[in-house]
């Protein structure tokens, strides 16, 4: 289960556009909105790395959200 939440909420934190943040991860501004209001179902892993890494977020931060309840 992708946690898109997580996206959009460091990105706001950040207070980064789609724009700036399409800037720094090298995928597209329309991909990531899509991504963040769940029109792209399945995003490619690749854009996923991508987006974490600029947002300075783990994958697992993206992929398993719920590990961060976890002890």
């Amino acid at each position: 289960m992708l946690e898109i939440k997580t996206i959009k909420e460091k990105r706001k934190e950040k207070k980064w556009s789609q724009t700036y943040l399409a800037q720094l991860s090298g995928v597209p501004q329309p991909t990531i909105s899509q991504i963040e209001n769940g029109t792209r179902r399945y995003p490619r892993f690749e854009n996923m790395k991508k987006i974490a890494e600029a947002l300075d977020l783990k994958l697992e931060d993206i992929f398993l959200p719920s590990h961060k309840d976890m002890k």
